[in-house]
């Protein structure tokens, strides 16, 4: 593992260096200082594997490091980032054999053509329009430079389908904006995770419930957002950007 022999200076170093993050040399300083490698490797063990921030494809979490650059940080910054460090750590050595193959292209470009293709999955040519069986086989991807509009992507083989997607706007499904602020908060969430959805509000749910299932005509007693011990779970996969497409994060 490339955690185990570096400290949290070094692991930030080699990380920026070998995603070519030119321009972070302030941000290394600080959160070094900050973080222990004991700090590193706890979170790295028993956070990032289900972290949200998996759903999301290696340039957007460069991008949302730089982001930081010459920001003063928070503790829930720090955390973030450090997160984001991780994965990025965990992907280069999955990777790391392909990646030295081609010294002259981008690894985020070459993982991300591996875990995220953009090339069509499916040989059946036809229409973007898709079913699904169950919830699991779709995602739905928002952004705050559309507030109105919601993608929705067939799973294939655990892929997020650029060629399988549906495209709505908000009123076409009888939603607003209360609806869609659900879709927000799960695209801060890890697969599998859950919030404190007021029970008060459980009419947004419904909605939200009820347009989902006439979309894709899944019976009805199969609801895509649902309650356990009174916390929202789904099964599907959300991912949200904000207005400068970097990925929605839990303290905005």
């Amino acid at each position: 593992m490339i955690f185990e022999s570096k400290t949290s200076r070094e692991l930030l170093i080699f990380i920026f260096s070998k995603f070519k993050i030119n321009t972070c040399k302030g941000l290394i300083k600080r959160i070094s200082i900050r973080l222990s490698k004991e700090l590193t490797n706890k979170l790295n063990i028993k956070k990032n594997r289900n972290s949200f921030l998996q759903k999301y494809k290696t340039k957007e979490l460069i991008n949302l490091i730089t982001r930081f650059n010459n920001k003063k940080l928070n503790k829930k910054e720090h955390i973030i980032i450090l997160s984001v460090v991780s994965i990025l750590s965990q992907r280069y050595e999955s990777y790391q054999t392909i990646i030295k193959k081609y010294p002259k292209k981008p690894p985020s470009e070459i993982i991300d053509d591996i875990m995220f293709p953009s090339k069509i999955i499916t040989g059946v040519a036809g229409t973007n329009i898709f079913t699904i069986i169950n919830w699991k086989q779709l995602n739905i991807e928002i952004n705050d430079k559309e507030p109105n509009c919601i993608l929705f992507k067939k799973i294939i083989n655990g892929i997020p389908s650029n060629h399988k997607i549906i495209e709505k706007k908000l009123n076409e499904l009888h939603l607003g904006l209360a609806t869609r602020s659900i879709l927000k908060t799960f695209g801060y969430l890890g697969l599998e995770q859950s919030y404190n959805h007021p029970l008060e509000k459980k009419d947004q749910v419904f909605r939200l419930n009820k347009a989902m299932k006439e979309l894709f005509r899944i019976p009805s007693q199969n609801n895509p957002f649902f309650w356990k011990q009174n916390k929202l779970f789904t099964d599907i996969t959300v991912t949200a950007y904000d207005i400068n497409n970097d990925p929605i994060l839990p303290f905005e």
